[in-house]
């Protein structure tokens, strides 16, 4: 009789629990069989649906509009684009990246013996498939419709783009459920490296697209017939369309090998018991300077917080824009930077911006990990013969960090838009974050709540804002002699925070909260 690891009764098994937990959230009184026939009917015939459907509408935008191929070319990267990278950002940062590592049915799995890859292939793998599946359709339906105007080199690498973004996502997806830690709380550099590499691939497919009917104009005379880069004389369209073909198939093949790498990691774990720990969740530090020890401290106690998914989450998103905007610079289109004109007007919108996510970002920063939450932990240091001030530059460097890297972001994003270099920025982020570090640590009685955290009072706002004042209006001066002066207050409030923050540490009182 063969062991239930070698049996295929375990992806059966898993088949089942899925078809039931669907049916459970549909409240629907049937019986399970007919339930897995209706399943199975309404996926097989997703296809030949959504096929017919793709061609009647391409045949209907054929018909009352003509595009010429590069418009074509551009709109079927981008939607691709899009779409995959959307799914992509889906299993890679939503809970369905807990569907394997940190599924709440753990237990269940481990209890039945279900091996990993089963609940990989039946929850994960199923459904990515199926949704490109269905991309590839309209694809195809939309690359029959258009043959006459896509003809040329470049049809072999826009089959390949859906393609690659399926073997992504599954890579992706795969290297998830790997992960070692049962939370799954954070992706690896790969799984970082591949949703950059879309979005930026998105940018440049935004930029070719929104330039490609002023590019078309001079090639309207070609002829609809003769395909994308047809009579130009040269073999750079032809070249170009190798290199893209290239590098899709081996971004293909090195997702597919990574795949089914984590896949045989996958093969032999059957959920096994893992001992808990909270440390293995959280993320290291690049760097631990020797004289300032405190500082991956905070950083630990940062990152198992709350408030912690939130700040991520606004790194990520400027992360986003960043990368996307750098696509369209890099495309070469023209539509960035903006104008001469209009320089003005981006480098105001973008310090109010930032002003203002500085200031929602700074309380969250200091709520869970800042001087009155940590003042027990730094006075402990401190009574344990570690300098004051090296706690002090410590704690004021690693808030002061976050800051300065949001603020350096929504630089980095209107710095694209507008061709300038906006320096001030980064030094606002310094001048907030220190400005509220003042505040905070100036309060003769911080309050403390029952669960670790502060919250800051009437008195700690306004000399915060007040003290920061400066700083946003500065940011926004036209003269640079202004603007250096500005920069350099907020280097003042920076030695003024670590000041601050040790006169607190060896001076104010503990209170212990009852």
């Amino acid at each position: 009789m063969p062991s239930p690891r070698t049996s295929p009764s375990g992806l059966r098994n898993t088949v089942d629990f899925l078809l039931f937990e669907r049916l459970n959230a549909l409240g629907w009184s049937m019986p399970m069989p007919v339930f897995r026939v209706f399943c199975f009917t309404g996926t097989a015939l997703t296809v030949p649906v959504l096929l017919a459907a793709a061609l009647l509408g391409a045949r209907l935008l054929h018909r009352t509009i003509e595009l010429p191929g590069l418009v074509l070319v551009g709109g079927f990267l981008l939607a691709n684009l899009y779409a995959g990278g959307v799914y992509l950002l889906r299993e890679a940062f939503s809970r369905r990246r807990h569907s394997v590592s940190g599924s709440p049915n753990e237990h269940f799995f481990r209890a039945l013996d279900i091996r990993a890859r089963d609940v990989f292939l039946v929850y994960c793998a199923a459904r990515i498939v199926h949704f490109h599946a269905a991309l590839f359709t309209v694809d195809a339906a939309f690359l029959c419709v258009f043959r006459e105007s896509l003809a040329g080199p470049l049809t072999p690498g826009l089959i390949c783009v859906p393609l690659v973004l399926c073997a992504l996502t599954l890579a992706v997806s795969a290297r998830l459920a790997a992960r070692a830690d049962s939370t799954a709380a954070a992706a690896g550099p790969g799984v970082h490296a591949t949703v950059a590499l879309v979005v930026f691939a998105t940018g440049l497919a935004t930029g070719a697209l929104l330039d490609a009917p002023g590019a078309a104009g001079t090639a309207g005379a070609r002829g609809r017939g003769g395909g994308v880069g047809s009579g130009t004389g040269t073999g750079l369209v032809e070249l170009l369309a190798l290199g893209v073909t290239v590098v899709c198939a081996t971004l293909a093949a090195a997702a597919l090998l990574s795949c089914m790498r984590d896949c045989r990691r996958l093969d032999g774990s059957a959920f096994a018991i893992r001992p808990s720990g909270r440390s293995a969740t959280v993320p290291a530090m690049a760097f631990r300077p020797a004289r300032l020890p405190l500082l991956p401290v905070v950083h630990r106690h940062f990152t198992s917080s709350r408030t912690y998914p939130m700040i991520r989450r606004a790194y990520a998103a400027l992360l986003t824009a960043v990368l996307l905007l750098a696509g369209v610079h890099a495309s070469g289109s023209g539509l960035l930077p903006l104008p001469a004109g209009a320089e003005r007007l981006v480098t105001r919108t973008a310090v109010a911006l930032g002003f203002v996510l500085l200031l929602g970002c700074v309380e969250l920063v200091l709520a869970t990990s800042g001087p009155t939450a940590l003042g027990p932990q730094f006075r402990s240091a401190w009574e344990n013969l570690l300098s004051h001030r090296h706690v002090a530059v410590s704690a004021t460097l690693y808030y002061t960090a976050h800051a300065v890297l949001l603020a350096a972001g929504v630089a980095a994003a209107a710095g694209l838009v507008s061709g300038t270099v906006l320096w001030q920025l980064p030094f606002l982020g310094l001048g907030v974050m220190s400005a509220s570090l003042i505040a905070e640590s100036l309060a003769s009685a911080p309050r403390q709540l029952v669960d670790g955290t502060s919250a800051p009072g009437v008195f700690v706002a306004c000399v915060s804002i007040g003290l920061a004042l400066p700083a946003l209006v500065g940011s926004t001066a036209q003269p640079l002699s202004l603007r250096l002066l500005t920069a350099f207050y907020s280097v003042c409030l920076f030695g003024g925070a670590i000041t601050c923050i040790g006169r607190r540490i060896r001076t104010l009182p503990l209170r212990s909260v009852t």
